[in-house]
């Protein structure tokens, strides 16, 4: 299966209160990826730093990206266009993946089975065994599932990624780059889709207007992710969470990275603890000391929540 590395500038504009977004492709083919080797991609210079199996390093308009090739799609905050008479914002979306002439049969019964494994993990409340499954399954729906054939298409795919979303089967601060990568697959599947696609089960199951709460978030993740320790980011990382504060070390690259192995780390060595009032206390104990282990200092929610009773 043929994968490329695709670019996609997303420009949007809003002329007298009418908006408008429309895209331009390009993409490079991985083969091409060679480490110092540069192109021009939309007018603005683009070098390879370094490419392997799973992670693409390069350098865009002279800022930095780190891009994982199965499961990611990493969006960029907008750029404001000064125009007299527009107000037109263009922002770019990287991600590894088939382009849309490809047409490659994804595994349809896998698909099925991640789906029902990530619904059943999320209504027992462990998010966190979602975090390999949703990147199994990102990887089957961008880099395997042909753009339209008579199983699948972008509204279906859409409404899929919807039900995710809403659903919240991650924890939206715990895995930011994965969560993100949900709303921009979802986003990008909104464009695409036509009415030929919906069939009656479809347009029932469909939330037309659910794109202006996954932009917000598009808009916060952006900002998070591509700087994590500015001030415009923390105000975003604080606008997720609700009434609670949390340690914007979930914010860092590093953290995502790690949290999974963290998490089934902990199940096990905290299997036979009884499940009842205190627990939290013993468990974000062991779970700041395992990511102590792995070099990453974390405040738990009683520390980020002084004055809060837990439990």
């Amino acid at each position: 299966m043929k994968q490329y590395f695709i670019i996609i500038r997303i420009r949007t504009s809003m002329d007298m209160g009418v908006g408008s977004r429309y895209e331009d492709w390009a993409h490079i083919d991985i083969d091409e990826l060679l480490p110092g080797k540069e192109f021009v991609i939309h007018e603005c210079p683009l070098s390879i730093q370094s490419v392997d199996e799973e992670w693409l390093s390069f350098t865009f308009r002279k800022h930095a990206y780190r891009l994982n090739r199965k499961w990611q799609v990493l969006g960029t905050p907008k750029i404001g266009i000064p125009n007299e008479y527009i107000s037109e914002q263009v922002r770019y979306v990287f991600h590894c993946g088939n382009i849309r002439s490809c047409n490659h049969e994804w595994d349809i019964t896998n698909a099925e089975r991640l789906y029902r494994e990530i619904f059943d993990n999320a209504s027992k409340g462990m998010l966190w065994k979602n975090i390999p499954l949703v990147r199994d399954f990102i990887h089957e729906l961008k880099d395997k599932a042909p753009f339209r054939n008579y199983q699948e298409n972008p509204a279906g795919k859409a409404c899929i990624l919807q039900n995710l979303l809403k659903e919240k089967v991650l924890d939206m601060r715990d895995t930011p780059r994965l969560y993100q990568s949900l709303c921009e697959l979802y986003r990008f599947y909104l464009d695409f889709m036509v009415d030929k696609d919906f069939d009656e089960n479809l347009r029932s199951n469909y939330d037309r207007y659910y794109f202006r709460e996954v932009d917000q978030l598009i808009y916060k993740y952006a900002w998070i992710i591509d700087n994590p320790k500015s001030g415009l980011a923390q105000e975003c990382w604080d606008d997720l969470g609700g009434m609670l504060k949390v340690d914007p070390v979930q914010a860092m690259p590093e953290w995502e990275e790690v949290i999974y192995d963290v998490e089934l780390e902990l199940e096990e060595e905290l299997k036979n603890e009884p499940r009842g009032m205190g627990f939290c206390y013993g468990y974000w104990s062991a779970k700041r000391a395992a990511l102590e282990r792995r070099g990453i200092e974390w405040n738990p929610p009683p520390l980020m929540n002084r004055g809060v009773i837990f439990d």
